[in-house]
């Protein structure tokens, strides 16, 4: 049978599928319907949570949340029934068809039998009730693990566990390798049967549950197959966030990428026939890399913790001294003082690397750089499912044997060891047979690693003279380690390292090999056993000598180990070898320092070198030197004697994702520890030279994983770090920065951290770059003065750092550096910098260009500016006034004034300016721009725009004030936009022309002398005319302005009119034609737009307007009459609406009278105009109206008016 699918969304899954042996099942579809039901009523699934864990505990455990409000008994009924945990007591089909809440019977369909889900309830009803899920061998290559009872065979049970008794575990992909330590095993036996909801908790492991779907999808969205160990912190970087109720996990642990690396020779001789034997194992060495991604970060756990302190022992698996990042390496134990090593390598590696990058170091490691593999290769998965060898007694499924009573398992014990002793030779083959399908099963291998059965295995090992059979037991043995995950410490007794040893002395190639694979899973679960221990014990003495556990592996051991790296070794043997000390490097510390020696780095060097060696194996021996390297750092120039970073950057362009990774390891901590090499430079030469290293770490950061991005993200940022040069190579490329843009949107948390790493690093080398340019520039013009010898030599050594200048400007360019680049300290060089500036020097014409687009970027981040108001008032700011005299570039100029218009305005448009800030931009305004203020309208486009927009913001601001500006020239200068092509005039000519009219101190006569009227009206009929909205208030105000200093001497203006009740409108004696525009008439043809304005829906605009009807009237009567009278008609539409709501009465006012007024001078001058009767006849129907309006003072004014057009001639 097939095994099930193992992904579902958690919401809507049962509580049984969580479980290991749960099956999907009608029973189960049953329990999503009942989900959906309950969504669809209550909008949500009963069961939510935001982590995995917490959603899971919930499902297990809590009750169904009740149904708010008022539901139908029915539909309540239907939903509890579907919501039952218990798979067995869940509704049924037959139930469910007839249930009350269908509205409509259907018939009932017969459904296929489930033979799964039977023999699951089967295994439910049993005694053995948590030991249902032992035989997985139709599922998983990794069966679950063994438990620890007590002697009566009862389960032991913690009351602080997280996930309950270990028994119900089902551990994740390659537990076997990847063991959990547990307490010592003494017994078996049956466990009571829960009904209650908490034991469905203790059979599920939901930190395995939440890793495994981890790993998948970070395999789904990284699409590598490293797997992430959980580290130990505050935070379970295993837990897996729910994003919302529709996620979906993947919780299969034997994905496709599970790949065993003996695909034959795996499996041992079932015959005595050397040539079988070779055979079999001829395509030993092609090794998968599925395998190499194993992680085996979980045999860090503790010995002493309690079985079913799941939470404990997973945060110990991986403990933070090992892989969290930034993490230090385990100190060296009190007993190995001796050996006269350094102490705690990997202390020193955080105390001196964090001299030159605190935050790198913090980050500078992933957890899959300590992911650890199996050393034992695998059978093949298909053996799985061989039949069982013929054996002269019952040979149990390793389900039925983990469940034996001990008295059964005593007698078959001993039964076994009986066969050992006297059986034939093909009959112990069997036995060997039957024991491997048994060493798959966790439970089956703890119960054979810690009895009679190993002892038996170590004695024939060591007594046995035949090669084949010797294979055969170093394989078994090798496979029982493996899937242990404990073993006690009486096994250290029984000789087990000699026969290993003796077995990699052989002289047999197939005898070493599988013996250094089981020594390799032996000294690595070792490592983890003493590293373990003193985790378990902080607080113990260090000075206390003696071993922390009962495992002593001697020098001697350890150096045959390391003999295997020489040239000439058995390939499969050797990779045995690289992959022990792989992982035993991954444990830091002791075990770490206990595998350097030249004679190690040398082999592993050559190794990873080597062109004929699989790729398995060299990228193994890579990691190798990168946990060396990692935990002592000051082996690192010697491994880099023999592997020069050239070879390892030219890996970063043509490797595979796994040796790039290590590559960038190595590369890294070089540059982390360059403090460590005598000379640095000597080694960091073929980088510079290297042409593909650039566009290899900048091709990584766009298109590789999220760790490989990472890490090339701290590559760039340490070679900044240690040579200046690289800032070029690397910032002056816009593909990379727009590339770190986009990586601030990613969501891996490696990757954010890497990334704020990196900018905090890069952007902290900008404020040293700009010290060193001052300081070159300065001594450029000291050179200067001091003779042309002296000044090739500065120039010379000061071209390098000033050519680094625009990478500040790209920086800034980059939203992500900006931030960090805005600061009080890099503005305050920047200040000291264009003060510098001012002074000529060689390149000064390119270096000033970026100086101001630098400061041009600065801007854009204004509330940094207000916080360093003096910065620019009393240095920046003065600097740009100097620095645009006399420049002859027009780029330059142009950011002078532009940089100079955005700092004046970001501080004109904030309100709390301090007093202090406000008095130093009066001074700016007066002492620096106004002076330049000729020039600046002078010079070419934009230019004089900016100016001319600058000024009138000024004077609004009353920084400035009109009398500073009433130059002739400059008046004329200001007018003189109205001479060209009106179309061309930007709104602040306008503006600042009106502030001039405006102005009390503006002569009249100087503007009677412009002869602009003509223009301003044609200025305003453009404007009305193309509707430009921003240019029409300022234009009337402009029109009204004029209007105003041509009223006479003594004027009083009033917005009330007066026209037909003030006589001084009757004579134009009064006004003195010297004070006066003289060209005013020209304003009587613009009557017309002035009505059409007067009809505004802006109450600003109709109320200007109407205002310069009547002001036209007095300054030019006869013109403005014969204008007014020619538009009767707009003034009477505008009159006709007075029954309207929101008309302003001022404004009927001022047209009454407008048409009272042009009447009365149209007769007083006996003015021949043809007016239409029929207009004048409607315009006196609409003031007969108003005479009897209730509006205060329009009655009186409409009855005068009427009067006056009585008097009107009727002609057609």
């Amino acid at each position: 049978m097939l095994p099930q699918a193992k992904r579902g969304t958690p919401c809507y899954m049962a509580p049984e599928l969580f479980e290991d042996g749960g099956v999907h099942s009608y029973a189960s579809d049953f329990w999503a319907l009942g989900c959906v039901l309950y969504e669809c009523y209550a909008g949500k699934p009963p069961f939510v949570g935001r982590e995995f864990t917490q959603l899971v505990k919930s499902i297990l455990s809590d009750p169904p949340p009740p149904l708010e409000g008022s539901p139908s008994p029915s539909f309540v009924n239907i939903v509890n029934s579907l919501l039952i945990k218990d798979p067995a007591e869940r509704i049924k089909w037959p139930e469910l068809c007839v249930h009350a809440f269908w509205r409509n019977k259907f018939s009932q369909v017969s459904l296929p039998p489930q033979p799964a889900f039977e023999n699951m309830i089967d295994l439910y009803a049993k005694p053995c009730l948590s030991e249902r899920n032992g035989d997985r061998s139709s599922q998983s290559k990794t069966p679950p693990k063994y438990r620890e009872k007590d002697p009566k065979g009862a389960s032991r049970k913690d009351e602080n566990s997280l996930v309950g008794s270990r028994g119900h575990e089902t551990p994740v992909k390659g537990t076997p390798v990847g063991r959990k330590i547990q307490p010592k095993a003494s017994g078996r036996g049956a466990e009571e049967k829960h009904k209650d909801h908490s034991s469905a908790i203790k059979r599920v492991n939901l930190l395995r549950l939440s890793r495994i779907a981890k790993t998948n999808l970070q395999k789904e969205n990284e699409k590598e197959n490293y797997r992430r160990p959980v580290p130990n912190s505050s935070e379970n970087e295993s837990e897996v966030k729910i994003e919302n109720t529709d996620m979906e996990l993947d919780f299969d642990e034997n994905t496709e990428e599970e790949v065993h690396d003996e695909s034959d020779g795996s499996d041992v001789p079932t015959c005595t026939t050397e040539e079988k034997i070779s055979s079999q194992n001829q395509e030993q060495f092609k090794v998968e890399e599925g395998d190499n991604n194993v992680d085996r970060a979980d045999s860090q756990a503790g010995s002493n913790l309690p079985a079913s302190d799941e939470s404990k022992t997973c945060d110990q698996e991986s403990s933070s001294d090992h892989v969290e990042v930034a993490a230090t390496p385990p100190s060296v134990s009190s007993q190995h003082r001796n050996q006269r090593i350094k102490e705690s390598p990997g202390a020193a590696l955080e105390s001196e690397w964090s001299k030159t990058s605190n935050t790198i170091s913090k980050v500078l490691w992933h957890t899959s750089d300590l992911s650890v593999r199996p050393v034992m290769p695998s059978r093949k998965a298909d053996k799985m499912s061989e039949a069982l060898p013929s054996l002269p007694f019952e040979a149990l499924h390793p389900s039925d044997f983990v469940r034996m009573s001990k008295e059964k398992l005593d007698a078959l014990n001993n039964r076994i060891i009986s066969m050992f002793g006297s059986a034939g030779t093909g009959e112990k083959q069997n036995v060997i047979r039957y024991l491997e399908m048994l060493s798959n099963n966790a439970e089956a291998a703890n119960i054979l690693t810690n009895g009679p059965i190993m002892l038996m295995l170590v004695k024939m090992l060591r007594l046995s003279k035949t090669s084949a059979f010797r294979v055969q037991l170093a394989s078994l043995i090798g496979l029982l380690i493996r899937h242990s995950t404990f073993i006690e410490d009486d096994l250290s007794n029984s000789g087990i390292l000699i026969a290993l040893s003796d077995g990699l002395r052989d002289y047999q190639e197939k005898v070493r090999r599988f013996s250094m694979a089981a020594l390799g899973e032996l000294l690595f679960y070792i490592s983890t056993q003493n590293e373990q221990a003193k985790d378990n014990n902080p607080l113990e003495s260090p000075s206390k000598n003696k071993p922390v556990s009962g495992w002593q592996v001697p020098n001697s051991l350890v150096s045959l180990v390391s003999s295997v790296l020489r040239k000439g070794e058995d390939d499969m043997t050797q990779l045995y070898a690289v992959r022990t000390i792989e992982n035993i490097c991954s444990q830091g510390g002791y075990w770490a320092s206990r595998f350097i020696s030249q004679d190690v780095i040398s082999n592993l060097c050559y190794i990873y070198r080597a062109v004929g060696k699989q790729e398995s194996m060299r990228l193994t021996a890579g990691s190798c030197l990168v946990r060396l390297v990692r935990f002592n750092p000051h082996i690192t120039q010697s491994v880099i004697d023999k592997l020069s970073l050239k070879d390892i950057a030219s890996a970063l362009n043509k490797g595979s994702p796994r040796e790039q990774q290590i590559c960038l390891n190595l590369l890294n901590m070089v540059l982390l520890g360059s403090h460590l090499f005598s000379n640095i430079g000597r080694y960091l030469q073929p980088l510079v030279e290297d042409k593909n290293l650039v566009p290899s770490l900048v091709s990584l950061i766009e298109q590789g994983t999220e760790t490989l991005r990472g890490k090339a993200l701290l590559s760039v940022a340490l070679l900044c770090k240690n040579g200046k040069r690289w800032l070029l190579q690397f910032f002056c490329n816009a593909r990379l920065l727009h590339t770190v843009d986009r990586l601030a949107k990613e969501k891996d948390n490696y990757l954010q951290q890497c990334l704020d790493s990196f900018l905090h690093e890069v952007a902290s080398t900008v404020p040293g770059l700009l010290d060193s340019i001052t300081g070159d520039i300065q001594q450029m013009m000291g050179g200067r003065r001091h003779g042309q010898n002296s000044a090739l030599t500065s120039r010379a050594a000061a071209k390098n750092n000033v050519n680094l200048f625009p990478v500040v400007l790209h920086l800034l360019e980059s939203s992500s550096f900006k931030s960090r680049l805005v600061t009080h300290q890099i503005l305050r060089q920047l200040a000291n910098l264009i003060q510098v500036v001012e002074t000529p020097f060689q390149g000064r014409d390119d270096f000033q260009i970026t100086l101001l687009r630098v400061l041009e970027s600065i801007l854009e981040e204004s509330p940094v500016i207000l916080e360093s108001p003096n910065i620019f008032t009393q240095g920046i700011l003065p600097s740009l006034a100097v620095l645009y005299k006399g420049n002859k570039d027009g780029n330059a100029r142009f950011l002078c004034l532009k940089i100079m218009f955005d700092v004046m305005v970001i501080f004109l448009n904030e309100p709390s300016l301090k007093d202090q800030s406000s008095e130093d931009l009066r001074l700016i305004s007066n002492s620096h721009f106004l002076p330049l203020y000729p020039t600046l309208i002078e010079d070419e486009d934009p230019i004089p725009m900016y100016a001319q927009k600058l000024l009138v913001m000024l004077i609004e601001f009353d920084y400035i004030k009109i009398p500073d500006i009433l130059d002739p020239k400059m008046v004329s200068k200001c007018f003189g936009f109205l001479l060209g092509d009106l179309t061309n005039a930007n709104v602040n000519n306008v503006k600042l022309c009106l502030a001039l009219a405006s102005a009390p101190e503006m002569d009249s006569k100087l503007l009677s002398q412009l002869k602009v009227v003509r223009k301003i009206g044609n200025l305003l009929e453009l404007v009305y005319a193309k509707d430009m909205e921003d240019f029409l208030e300022p234009t009337l105000g402009l029109f009204k302005a004029f209007l105003l200093r041509s009223s006479g001497n003594g004027f009083v203006y009033t917005k009330e009119p007066t026209l037909l009740l003030d006589g001084s409108f009757e004579s134009s004696g009064s006004v003195n034609q010297q004070q006066c525009i003289r060209d005013i008439m020209d304003f009587g043809s613009n009557v017309g737009v002035l009505l059409e304005l007067s009809a505004s829906h802006e109450p600003n605009i109709a109320g200007v307007a109407s205002e310069c009807v009547v002001l036209l009237l007095k300054a030019a009567t006869r013109e403005a009459t014969t204008g007014f009278l020619t538009n009767l008609s707009k003034a009477g539409s505008i009159l006709e609406s007075w029954r309207s709501k929101g008309v302003s009465h001022l404004l009927l006012n001022r047209l009454l009278q407008a048409v009272g007024y042009s009447c009365r001078q149209y007769l007083s001058h006996a003015m021949i105009l043809s007016i239409p009767a029929a207009e004048i006849t409607r315009i006196q129907g609409i003031v007969s109206e108003l005479k009897s309006s209730s509006i205060p003072g329009l009655a009186n004014v409409a009855s005068v008016v009427f009067s006056e057009l009585q008097r009107l001639p009727r002609r057609i």
